[in-house]
């Protein structure tokens, strides 16, 4: 079995959330992000596309103590550029966020 903890459920992890699923390429995928309602809501949409996988994928919305037994631990995790704001404007945005996250990891 193997389990892959997904960080950051926006447009890249939501992607990889749904290749993962499509592709059944793990057992089970646990998805984290701040916005829970969002990650319910993929959750819902990945476990209606799980019958038509190869094989069936565990999906759920979980938390960082769920990271103790993965895999993998994949961050998505950033934040949006603005117009107008260069990849290195996001710089120290992102390195803040990124600190965070590997705190609770």
């Amino acid at each position: 079995m193997n389990k892959v903890v997904l960080i950051g459920n926006g447009a890249v992890g939501s992607s990889y959330a749904f290749s993962l699923v499509n592709q059944s390429i793990v057992d089970e995928l646990v998805i984290i992000d701040l916005d829970t309602e969002k990650v319910r809501g993929d959750v819902m949409d990945l476990k209606h596309a799980t019958p038509y996988s190869p094989t069936t994928v565990r999906v759920k919305a979980g938390e960082y103590s769920d990271c103790h037994d993965a895999d993998l631990v994949v961050i998505c995790a950033g934040a949006a550029q603005k117009p107008g704001e260069t990849r290195l404007d996001l710089v120290s945005k992102n390195l803040k966020i990124f600190k965070s996250i590997v705190g609770e990891v």
